[in-house]
């Protein structure tokens, strides 16, 4: 089935990552998917907690749902809301959700404040100050409303956001980003790899 699947290697060779994320694992990799693993690896491999919560959401939603899932990993889907109420009912009273919402607003507003900065440094090192300087100005609002709201781009939240200015889309179409003197396609295509949790310094 096609969604993203954790592998731990098991080959030979030196140089392999312990750890890989595709959907078709490479060889001598094993599938070691599960709820429980996928936020573990917030730990064990550094990944930040959106990319281990949207990891867990394509594991149960591709594997059987949460009927299926053995205990620990029931607990952690509603934990981390990756399950219908219906399903959180069954695990955790609503004010126990309330704080476990808490929770989840915090840890995503981490995990963003993460890639942003990732971004920022990866654009920023590779222009000059002038430029750096002028990037600040573009997305000094528009990284504060990803960061702390998750506002992303008119596509996904109803509202202009960063994702649109990087692409130069929605409101920023013809301008943005792409319309800088500093733009290329690489730095563009590094800074949404930045934001999507696939790359960080």
């Amino acid at each position: 089935m096609s969604y993203l699947k954790i592998g731990k290697y098991y080959g030979s060779s030196s140089d392999a990552p312990t750890y890989q994320y595709k959907e078709v694992l490479d060889a001598n990799y094993a599938d070691i998917s599960n709820v429980e693993l996928w936020f573990g690896a917030q730990n064990f491999d550094n990944q930040d907690y959106l990319f281990c919560r949207e990891g867990a959401i394509g594991y149960i939603t591709n594997t059987g749902g949460f009927a299926t899932l053995s205990d620990t990993d029931k607990r952690l889907a509603a934990q981390h809301f990756c399950v219908s109420k219906t399903d959180r009912d069954t695990i955790f009273t609503d004010h126990e959700q309330e704080h476990n919402w808490l929770e989840f607003v915090l840890a995503s507003e981490v995990a963003r404040t993460r890639r942003w900065n990732s971004a920022k440094s990866y654009l920023s090192y590779r222009i000059d100050i002038a430029d750096s300087n002028d990037m600040a100005i573009d997305t000094t609002l528009l990284n504060e409303q990803y960061t702390k709201y998750g506002i992303e781009s008119e596509a996904l939240d109803s509202k202009p956001g960063l994702f649109d200015w990087v692409n130069g889309t929605s409101i920023y179409s013809g301008s943005g980003f792409p319309a800088k003197t500093y733009y290329t396609a690489e730095l563009q295509t590094g800074i949404m790899s930045c934001l999507s949790g696939t790359n960080y310094l």
